[in-house]
């Protein structure tokens, strides 16, 4: 049990900078996310075409929400 308190303690003592710096990176590629999708709305049919992508789709992934990003954090466009 003085383990546990231990380790709870250690934590808490941890600067503030190191316990937040998850949601803060989080926070910076949520708006990252948020401006390449509305960076895809932008695109006419060329570049959509030099991309890969079709209208709708570039629809579809601009209507997503910020937060739906993928496991390692980087935007991943959904067929």
């Amino acid at each position: 049990m003085s383990a546990r308190l231990g380790h709870a303690s250690s934590f808490r003592s941890a600067p503030a900078a190191l316990r937040v710096s998850g949601w803060s990176i989080f926070i910076r590629r949520m708006m990252r996310t948020f401006e390449t999708r509305m960076q895809l709305q932008e695109l006419d049919e060329r570049m959509l075409r030099d991309i890969g992508l079709s209208r709708s789709a570039a629809q579809r992934e601009a209507n997503r929400a910020p937060w739906d990003i993928g496991p390692d954090g980087k935007p991943q466009i959904r067929p």
